[in-house]
């Protein structure tokens, strides 16, 4: 298990650098690819439900995890600053969000 020392930007830059040498030959395309593969999967496992629950919600961590993992190569190939444009997603979405909870008459 990883160390709860190490901060989640830490942890993303670690990423990076994994994904810079394991994914070299990858291009984008094989890469989105690969993570939509993985987001179907999470899909799938939610519809599991003959699996015991406390399964489920260990393999969608597990799942969930390699979807961060190839978004990491995505976020290095393409020289994305991923704190900035979640931020700014973040930002866009909650002044939707205020604007649809209190419209303007």
């Amino acid at each position: 298990m990883i160390e709860q020392i190490l901060h989640f930007e830490e942890l993303w830059d670690k990423c990076e650098v994994f994904q810079k040498e394991a994914s070299a030959t990858m291009d984008i395309a094989s890469t989105v690819s690969e993570l939509q593969m993985k987001v179907s999967l999470y899909k799938a496992i939610d519809l599991r439900t003959e699996l015991p629950e406390e399964e489920r919600i260990k393999l969608k961590a597990r799942t969930m995890g390699e979807i961060l993992l190839v978004i990491t190569s995505i976020s290095v190939k393409d020289n994305i600053n991923v704190f900035e444009c979640l931020g700014e997603t973040l930002q866009y979405r909650s002044i939707d969000h205020f604007n649809r909870k209190h419209p303007v008459i």
